[in-house]
């Protein structure tokens, strides 16, 4: 945790406060407030972020599972035929050196790293050509532990000579862990990881029903059965894609040198999607919103828009899912009070004493949540208080987290973006206990050169769609709507 990155965020805040409590003119100088708020969320979100850092052991002795019987070196994890003591040779998934889920000790970290930086740097390269990279892989591996020398050495043995012939090309690890944690909304929603492309989750649409449990007597009674009525939810893995054009002159130095903004933006670009769909995904044939004209925010560009491939159709949105189950809650056009904003909580029925999180625009945040008194900001919160990530304030106890992806644009009457009425914004509380991102992969690159076009074609995936295993009836999200800039 950074604390010099949360105070400078509380100084932010603090400050756009009390421009609002002490200010007549209180949007005066609106946008510059907008920007301030952002930058304190991001420095917040970096200050609460905590830098990934890969479970590594001290276990020199883990490695011997990397070496096969032949004495080579599993590289990859593939299907290998193994001799088990009592059952002879079976055919086991065998985990591989370069993409094993757990470093065995500081020199395996070390060796996944600098492989995973060749590899994505080849890929930029028109001639996969990385004699640096290679030399700086060779000595490491020299330095492998005593039991591996033999196996270190009977790669270099076998190969034409010292390059990178010896070390598998394919960027096969996923990037996940190493681009970037979750951030903003997705970091709140609890991860189920998908086995196989469609999962299924069972659960009790109605429990058993309890009866007076009768006397024993010389006539026993058997107990009154009951009925459990059951269902199913089906959740399918969908995948998000970016492709990105390179130079293909680019050399060995100068696509190092790219690697860490490249790796920033696959990430900014794919987690951006991912929380832009949270909330305004919709999956119906023809999409709530006119996303064919709504490029939110500037994001996301003119081209494509609106089209069978939108990213705002891969799956259920919160401002989509609470239109299905009639939860909304008009403020009316005009400035919110605190009675409104509990009247949009009543929405979710019994679940609105559960685990809450508000969700709001950031002209929301300063043009009506600063407002009341009930508000309590970033810098007033207590030293022992639990603060999300992405928690600017909190009212009545619900922790607010500002999304860029909440409009500011929208139409007045139902809350949709019309590219008509373009004069309000506003608000989504959830039940984080109800929602979960469900994960089959994470980010995954390949590249494809492009002969003809004298570029290198980068594309960065994931399949991942968030959803809830709730009843369709069940109000676990409710949007607040018609909120005044």
């Amino acid at each position: 945790m950074d604390n010099n990155k949360i105070d400078e965020a509380k100084r932010l805040i603090s400050g756009i406060v009390s421009h609002q409590k002490n200010t007549d003119d209180r949007l005066r100088n609106f946008e510059d407030q907008v920007k301030d708020l952002k930058h304190a969320q991001k420095l917040l979100a970096e200050g609460q972020t905590k830098t990934y850092e890969p479970e590594v052991h001290n276990n020199d002795f883990a490695l011997k599972q990397y070496t096969n019987e032949d004495g080579s070196i599993q590289w990859n994890t593939s299907n290998v035929s193994k001799n088990i003591t009592g059952q002879g040779r079976v055919n086991i998934e065998q985990k591989g050196l370069l993409d094993a889920d757990v470093y065995a000790n500081q020199w395996h970290a070390d060796l996944c790293k600098m492989n995973q930086d060749r590899s994505l740097a080849r890929m930029m390269m028109k001639d996969p050509y990385t004699p640096k990279s290679d030399m700086k892989l060779y000595s490491h591996l020299q330095k492998a532990p005593s039991f591996m020398k033999n196996a270190v050495n009977k790669i270099f043995a076998d190969s034409a000579g010292v390059g990178g012939d010896w070390i598998p090309d394919e960027f096969k690890t996923e990037l996940y862990q190493t681009f970037q944690v979750p951030r903003g909304l997705r970091a709140l929603l609890p991860s189920v990881q998908m086995e196989r492309e469609t999962l299924l989750i069972p659960k009790l649409s109605r429990g058993g029903r309890p009866y007076i449990k009768g006397v024993a007597t010389d006539d026993l009674a058997k107990y009154q059965a009951s009925t459990i009525e059951s269902a199913q939810k089906t959740v399918r893995a969908k995948g998000l894609a970016t492709l990105m054009n390179i130079d293909d002159a680019a050399g060995e130095d100068s696509a190092f040198a790219i690697i860490p903004a490249l790796s920033k933006q696959i990430a900014q670009d794919l987690e951006d999607a991912f929380e832009d769909c949270m909330i305004n995904g919709d999956t119906a044939v023809t999409h709530q919103d006119d996303i064919a004209n709504w490029n939110l925010r500037e994001r996301w560009g003119t081209s494509g828009l609106g089209g069978a491939s939108d990213h705002r159709r891969l799956f259920l949105g919160f401002r989509a899912a609470a239109k299905d189950k009639s939860s909304e809650k008009d403020i009316g056009g005009t400035a919110m009070d605190f009675g409104e904003y509990m009247d949009a909580v009543s929405q979710m029925g019994e679940l609105a004493v559960g685990n809450k999180i508000c969700v709001v625009s950031p002209e929301a945040l300063i043009a009506n949540f600063l407002q009341l008194e009930q508000v309590v900001t970033l810098e007033k919160f207590g030293p022992q208080a639990t603060v999300l990530t992405g928690q600017l304030a909190s009212l009545a106890g619900i922790p607010i987290v500002m999304s860029r992806f909440m409009g500011a644009d929208l139409d007045g009457a139902d809350g949709l973006y019309d590219n008509v009425n373009k004069t309000t914004t506003g608000f989504i509380i959830f039940n984080p206990d109800s929602w979960s991102q469900y994960v089959r992969r994470q980010i995954t690159i390949e590249s494809q050169k492009e002969i003809a076009s004298g570029a290198i074609q980068l594309v960065s995936t994931m399949r991942a769609v968030m959803d809830s295993p709730d009843a369709a009836s069940v109000k676990n999200v409710v949007y607040g709507y018609n909120l005044p800039i």
